[in-house]
């Protein structure tokens, strides 16, 4: 197919109401391959809604989403979850060592099909060692196990990767080595990563397209 014009992630007049409450309405923007966009906004105006919006762990009240022109509503949630992965602000850690951590996308029926990849090379692709698949996984560092987090989502090649409040747990230093690694892997592997913070100067450092929800919608930044 070609996908000439059509951009990667196309979303229109789309809204979410809470018990009678109206937390956004009325959001559209696009987002093309390989960009590194960062969202942000005031506490309350729905980024995290918006990001589990993206790969329908929140189905919106209005609007549409549409991933290469396909409206995701009409998929399968656990495919659309395989090309738009999400990692939220603290990470999941199952028992059991990384390497379990990491297989464990591959146990859900829409995945089963799928080639496991080398986890030793996903892991490297995060900054960490092959030798992290032996370690168990709950007994890692929280900047280590973000790192993880982000690698069983990097496992399942997806198209989009969405990151939630990720440095929001973490320390100045590892605050910083993960910032270094989301350029990075934008970068490098040339791969569509939304990130939600509060932090502005973050939003900065991270130096991709910023879009801010307020009350009048998404706004662009500089």
């Amino acid at each position: 197919m070609n996908y000439e014009g059509i951009p990667l992630l196309s979303v229109r007049d789309l809204g979410v109401s809470f018990s009678g409450r109206t937390l956004f309405g009325g959001l559209s923007f696009d987002i093309s391959e390989g960009e590194l966009v960062t969202l942000t906004g005031p506490s309350g105006s729905g980024k995290s809604t918006l990001l589990k919006c993206l790969n329908r762990l929140v189905t919106p009240g209005s609007g549409t989403i549409m991933l290469r022109g396909v409206d995701i509503s009409l998929c399968d949630p656990s495919v659309v979850r395989r090309y738009i992965t999400y990692v939220g602000q603290i990470p999941a850690m199952f028992p059991g060592t990384v390497a379990e951590n990491l297989s464990y996308p591959f146990s859900f029926k829409a995945n089963r099909d799928l080639a496991i990849p080398d986890f030793g090379e996903i892991l490297r692709e995060v900054g960490l060692s092959s030798a992290y698949c032996e370690k168990e996984a709950s007994k890692l560092s929280g900047g280590e196990q973000q790192r993880v987090a982000i690698a069983r989502s990097l496992s399942l090649s997806p198209r989009i990767l969405l990151l939630d409040e990720p440095t929001a747990s973490l320390d100045e230093k590892a605050k910083f080595v993960l910032e270094e690694l989301i350029v990075r892997l934008n970068r490098e592997l040339s791969m569509t990563i939304i990130v939600v913070t509060h932090d502005i100067e973050q939003a900065g450092r991270l130096s991709g397209r910023k879009l801010c929800i307020g009350e009048a919608g998404p706004e662009e930044g500089s």
